[in-house]
């Protein structure tokens, strides 16, 4: 769906395990460094957040800390909806006040989406997107779209995860994690690595040439398998076909992937694009091998560093990535950053179920 041109990321924020906010995060990224480390506790490399003194998880604080950034940044008048993204809540939390036999206060969500919205914020609108790991992107098209039924005059988009036994248990089960530090697109990946993070973005409809544009987004569902997605792309492939309706397609100057390194996913994602773009992808690139996987944070993460790379012109490099597959092969950007005129930029996200997401974003002045 193509958005009006007036659709803006007004405020753009993230903490990850860099410890660093959005322009110092960019930088990081093109500087190629990692946060993936070894993990005794977590059986595998995980890229955990910089442990600090609070209570409870250190992505629920962080979370609050950054919505209360958007929201005095930002001083949003009239109304104002808050969108929770996460893909596990506080699940251990609430499973240990069960089996202690306890009544929880609250539901798996909304402890921290109520703090968030009630005590501390004090937003009219409140929804929360839970769906795998395209909670963050699908919050963004959430958000847009109350923008565009005219639900709320101002938006802001916070989404949080933190590595806990259950997630890491989960995803171990299946076979997806690395014992090293994903290798997004690389043909000898071998699993995801998972990482912390919590971001937010501020949306509002504004003509200010200083704030980056949310074009136009694109969803689908597989609907084929639990954990798995087509093999062939045709899910990913029409959310994307659906965020460009209406946009040449030579005008995207770089794919920010979904870039998971699990053999599936990159191997899908690769057909889609080719599909989409007639076997002639721009260049692409992802950030999961510098970060990790942060699931509920990890779309809204890869909007903010697209709407960068969009306005800046300069793609960081993907960390993990030496040698691409035979089959499908894209332009992967690694190694170092690589400069490219400033333009649209497309970000896509799949999650188990079956959900994908596709976003264009683009500098202001176009």
């Amino acid at each position: 769906m193509h958005l009006p041109s007036d659709m803006r990321i007004a405020l753009a924020g993230a903490l990850t395990p860099f410890d660093n906010m959005q322009d110092e995060l960019l930088q990081v990224l093109i500087a190629g460094q990692c946060a993936i480390q070894p993990s005794e506790r977590y059986g595998a490399p995980v890229a955990l957040m910089p442990r600090r003194e609070r209570d409870g998880p250190i992505t629920d604080a962080l979370a609050m800390d950054v919505a209360t950034w958007a929201d005095i940044e930002g001083r949003p008048d009239g109304r104002r909806l808050l969108v929770y993204c996460t893909t596990k809540g506080r699940f251990d939390w609430w499973l240990a006040e069960r089996n202690a036999g306890k009544q929880a206060k609250y539901g798996l969500f909304s402890e921290v989406a109520e703090t968030l919205a009630v005590q501390k914020l004090h937003y009219e609108g409140f929804r929360t997107v839970s769906n795998a790991c395209v909670s963050g992107a699908q919050g963004v098209i959430e958000a847009a779209e109350a923008l565009l039924d005219g639900d709320c005059d101002t938006a802001v988009v916070v989404g949080s995860d933190h590595i806990t036994e259950f997630i890491s248990q989960g995803f171990s089960s299946l076979n997806a994690r690395s014992s090293h530090p994903a290798r997004p697109f690389d043909h000898t990946r071998d699993g995801l690595s998972l990482g912390e993070a919590c971001a937010a973005v501020l949306l509002k409809r504004s003509n200010d040439p200083r704030f980056p544009r949310l074009v136009s987004y694109g969803c689908s569902n597989d609907a084929n398998h639990i954990s798995g997605p087509s093999q062939d792309g045709s899910g990913l492939a029409l959310a994307i076909e659906r965020a460009l309706d209406g946009i040449d397609k030579s005008e995207i100057r770089a794919i920010c992937a979904h870039g998971t390194a699990t053999v599936y996913n990159d191997a899908m994602e690769a057909r889609a694009f080719h599909t989409v773009f007639e076997g002639a992808p721009p260049p692409v690139f992802g950030i999961k091998g510098a970060i990790g996987h942060t699931l509920g944070a990890a779309g809204l993460i890869e909007v903010i560093v697209s709407a960068t790379v969009a306005t800046e012109g300069l793609i960081p490099p993907t960390v993990g990535f030496e040698q691409g597959e035979v089959n499908y092969p894209l332009d992967v950007v690694h190694g170092e950053p690589r400069k490219i005129e400033p333009g649209y930029i497309l970000t896509t996200n799949s999650g188990f179920g079956g959900m994908n997401t596709a976003i264009v974003v683009g500098p202001g002045t176009l």
